[in-house]
C-alpha cells in the first residue's frame, strides 16, 4: 500500500512525498483507513514504528477537508513536553503550506503566554495533562469544537499518574467525537481504559511484528557496582558511536554519571524533569544537530526524544519495570534500522534481566571475559544463581505488591 492509494487531500499527499515519506509502515497501514472513516481505534506498536504518523496524516486530512477555523478541532494529549514538541514538529512539517494552526500546552512555561495563544485561535492542541487540567479549570480553553481526540503513549500516562487528569479532560469534551488510543504495551489499565473511552473500537496490534531481535544487536555485562563507572567508559571508547543516550533510573544518578563523565574527558549533557525548559530544549537541539554526541537520561525525560541517527543506547541501571527497558532500547534502532543496545548489570539484576528477556522473548547475550569481571563477582553470580534455583537459605522481605519479591517466590518454586 502507499499513502497515493488512500482517500487523502492531495497538498497532505506533497507534504508526504516533500518528508520522503512513501510507503505506510504496519501501524499506519492498519490506522489510517480506520481513522480516515472516523472509527474509534486503539493502536499498539513498538517504539519508532511511525506511529505518530498514524494518527496526525487522519488529523490533518479531516482539517483540510472541512473549514479551517481556527477553533480547537484536534486534541492530542501525552505524557511529556518533549513528547509534545516531537509531534507539533512532525504536524507543523505536514502543514506548512496551509492555513492550519497547531499550539503546544505544557508545564514548565508561561502560562499566560499559552493563554494569549489560545485566545489568537487554533485547530490543533497537543497537551500534557497537567497543564492542560490548569487551563481547563481557569476557564481558558474552549474545548466544545474538538471533534478528534488522541490520547498517546497512553501506557506512560498511566504511569505517571495523569489517570484523574484524562478522566476530567475526557469528561470536559463533547460526547461526539472520534477517539484515538495509542500504547507500546496492553496491560489491564489499558483494558479499562479501552473499556470505558472507546466506542466499539478498531484494534490494530502490530507490536508483536517487530522481533526487536532482528533490530536490535544486544549484549549484557555484570560487574561488581563500585566498576560501573570504569566499566561504561571502557565501553563508550570500545563502540563508535555517531549519538547515544545512557539511561540512568534516577535524576541523582544521571548529575553524577554525568559530571563522571565530564571530567574523565567525556563530554555530555544530561536530560531529566530537574532541567529548566530552556535548559532541555537546548540540550536537544545539541543533540539532534550532532554536537552533542552522548546524553545523559532518565525514561521520563527521554519520552518524545524522535531522533534517527541514535546508533546506542547503554542502560547503566535497570528501570523498575520491564516494559521501559523496551521503550530505552526503541531510542535506537528506528523505523527497521539497526541499532546496538548495551546493558551494564550489577548481580542483583539477574532476575530482572531474565523477566525483560521474557517480556520480549529474546536472548541478550553476557559477554563474561571483561576487563572488570573478577573472581569475586563470579562469587557474586553464583550466590544469585543459587537464590533464583531457590537453594538459598537467606530470606527475602517485601511488602504486598513488591514485584520482585513475588517474581524470586515464582521462580524459586519453579526451580527457576
Amino acid at each position: 500500500m502507499k499513502f497515493a492509494e488512500l482517500d487523502i487531500h492531495e497538498t497532505l499527499l506533497e507534504a508526504l512525498q516533500n518528508n520522503g515519506i512513501i510507503n505506510p509502515t504496519p501501524i499506519q497501514s492498519g490506522v489510517i483507513p480506520s481513522a480516515l472513516s472516523g472509527k474509534d481505534i486503539f493502536g499498539c506498536s513498538n517504539t519508532g514504528t511511525g506511529k505518530t504518523a498514524a494518527f496526525v496524516i487522519p488529523v490533518i486530512d479531516r482539517l483540510l477537508k472541512s473549514d479551517i477555523n481556527h477553533n480547537i478541532k484536534a486534541l492530542i494529549l501525552c505524557p511529556t513536553r518533549e513528547l509534545v514538541q516531537q509531534i507539533s514538529t512532525f504536524a507543523r512539517s505536514l502543514s506548512a503550506n496551509t492555513t492550519i494552526k497547531i499550539i503546544e500546552i505544557y508545564g514548565g512555561t508561561d502560562i499566560d503566554a499559552q493563554i494569549n495563544e489560545i485566545e489568537s485561535g487554533c485547530d490543533i492542541m497537543i497537551a500534557t495533562p497537567g497543564r492542560l487540567c490548569d487551563l481547563i479549570r481557569r476557564e481558558k480553553t474552549d474545548l466544545t469544537h474538538v471533534s478528534e481526540y488522541i490520547l498517546d503513549e497512553c501506557d506512560r500516562m498511566l504511569d505517571m499518574g495523569f489517570a484523574e487528569d484524562i478522566k476530567f479532560i475526557s469528561e470536559s469534551l463533547p460526547d461526539n467525537k472520534q477517539q484515538m488510543l495509542f500504547s507500546a504495551t496492553i496491560s489491564a489499565d489499558i483494558e479499562s481504559l479501552i473499556n470505558s473511552y472507546l466506542n466499539d473500537p478498531v484494534k490494530i496490534d502490530t507490536s508483536e511484528k517487530i522481533a526487536l531481535s532482528d533490530t536490535f544487536e544486544q549484549s549484557a555485562y555484570y560487574v561488581e557496582k563500585p566498576f560501573k563507572n570504569m566499566l561504561l567508559i571502557e565501553l563508550l571508547k570500545k563502540n563508535e558511536f555517531s549519538s547515544a543516550i545512557v539511561f540512568t533510573k534516577t535524576r541523582k544518578s544521571a548529575d553524577e554519571l554525568s559530571t563522571f563523565l565530564n571530567e574523565s574527558g567525556i563530554q555530555t549533557d544530561r536530560l531529566h524533569s530537574d532541567r529548566s525548559q530552556n535548559a532541555r530544549e537546548s540540550i536537544l537541539k545539541a543533540f539532534r544537530e550532532g554536537s552533542l554526541k552522548l546524553l545523559i537520561a532518565t525514561d521520563i525525560a527521554s519520552r518524545g526524544i524522535d531522533i534517527e541517527h541514535i546508533s546506542h543506547v547503554f542502560n547503566f541501571e535497570l528501570p523498575q519495570e520491564s516494559e521501559t527497558f523496551i521503550h530505552r532500547i526503541g531510542r535506537t534502532g528506528r523505523m527497521g534500522k539497526n541499532g546496538i543496545a548495551i546493558t551494564i548489570c550489577e548481580p542483583k539484576d539477574k532476575i530482572k534481566l531474565i523477566d525483560i528477556q521474557k517480556l520480549m522473548k529474546c536472548h541478550i547475550p553476557v559477554v563474561e571475559n571483561h576487563t572488570y569481571a573478577s573472581l569475586s563477582l563470579r562469587k557474586a553470580m553464583k550466590d544469585v544463581d543459587d537464590e533464583i534455583a531457590g537453594k538459598s537459605k537467606k530470606t527475602y522481605k517485601g511488602k504486598k505488591g513488591n514485584g520482585d519479591f513475588f517474581r524470586r517466590q515464582k521462580l524459586a518454586k519453579k526451580g527457576k
